[in-house]
């Protein structure tokens, strides 16, 4: 028994010595492919410091980003060039190199870097805030200020505001009044209230629901801001940095993330297209976003992937 453990150990440690060895050349090739000439014309970038191979910057970048561009602006200028790994980044720190960003040239520098958090979180970025500009984002911003969020939409879930809101006050006036209570979480009651409101508006229920599993999609609300927020290599490290996302797990975190999401949202469509389901008074935006779906002579045809795309949007401001 004891030989055979041994083995196994020596096993995983012949493998793990093997992946790394496997990713070093994998990099060091990349890196080497990348530097061989190409006839192409001398790139006129803006001054930058200078980056170390496959980094980049990357190290200069420090635990406060923010403090060390600016730091970096300082010694290199308004417009500076960085290398963020193996992409290249602009950086503008004056109010007249970002107005020209922002307002003059904002159509050629409007899109969000892609990320694959983003990309597999949006369905392919077929929702509004992270599709790039273009036709298919002129369509779904229209489709918002038509159908969605009108004023006559918003007024006609007031009595949704109105209710929840008496509950919320209800609940504060009653733990106030208890003696057994030490404090009263706000904040927890605040995001409550928000939640119930928008769920209600959106998937036309609320989390309180059994069957919606609040704790268990508030955990994986949370778990897929933070793997979104974190450092995806693939995001810097285009040729390999997938395999470093692989062994550091967050490729296995987003698509756990995905996968409950999608369950959620498909649960919420199927109960919409329910014949039998009781019709509220006013349509919710599932109810909008289904009856778009059937419009076949609309501009811009929404299939289930759009649909839960847009669901993705509201879920993430929660």
């Amino acid at each position: 028994m004891e030989i055979f453990l041994g083995s196994l150990n020596d096993i995983s440690l012949l493998w793990l010595l093997s992946t790394i060895t496997l990713l070093l050349v994998i990099v060091v090739v990349s890196y080497c492919l990348r530097q061989v000439p190409k006839n192409k014309k001398l790139e006129n970038l803006p001054p930058g410091p200078p980056h170390l191979p496959i980094i980049g910057n990357l190290h200069q970048l420090g635990k406060l980003p923010h403090v060390s561009l600016y730091k970096l602006s300082q010694k290199y200028g308004p417009v500076m060039h960085l290398k963020l790994g193996q992409v290249p980044a602009l950086v503008v720190s004056s109010p007249e190199m970002a107005k020209e960003v922002l307002n003059v040239q904002d159509t050629k520098c409007c899109n969000r870097p892609d990320s694959y958090g983003m990309r597999k979180l949006s369905y392919n970025r077929k929702d509004i805030s992270f599709s790039p500009y273009g036709d298919y984002w002129r369509e779904m911003r229209k489709l918002c200020v038509i159908e969605l969020f009108t004023v006559k939409r918003v007024r006609s879930f007031q009595h949704v505001r109105d209710r929840e809101i008496a509950k919320f006050v209800n609940s504060l006036s009653k733990e106030a009044l208890d003696p057994k209570s030490e404090f009263i979480p706000l904040d927890t009651k605040i995001y409550s209230l928000a939640k119930n409101i928008t769920c209600e508006v959106a998937f036309g229920t609320n989390f309180e629901r059994e069957n919606f599993r609040e704790t268990e999609i508030r955990k994986t609300l949370l778990d897929a801001v933070t793997v979104m927020s974190g450092f995806w290599a693939a995001d810097f490290f285009p040729y390999y940095g997938w395999i470093i996302d692989i062994l550091t797990g967050f490729r296995q975190k987003l698509q756990k993330c995905y996968i409950e999401f999608d369950k959620f949202y498909e649960t919420v469509i199927q109960e919409h297209l329910e014949p039998c389901r009781p019709r509220l008074e006013h349509e919710d935006i599932t109810d909008v976003l289904i009856a778009l779906s059937n419009d076949e002579t609309g501009p811009l045809h929404l299939s289930k992937d759009n649909i839960k795309a847009v669901f993705m949007v509201i879920h993430l401001k929660l």
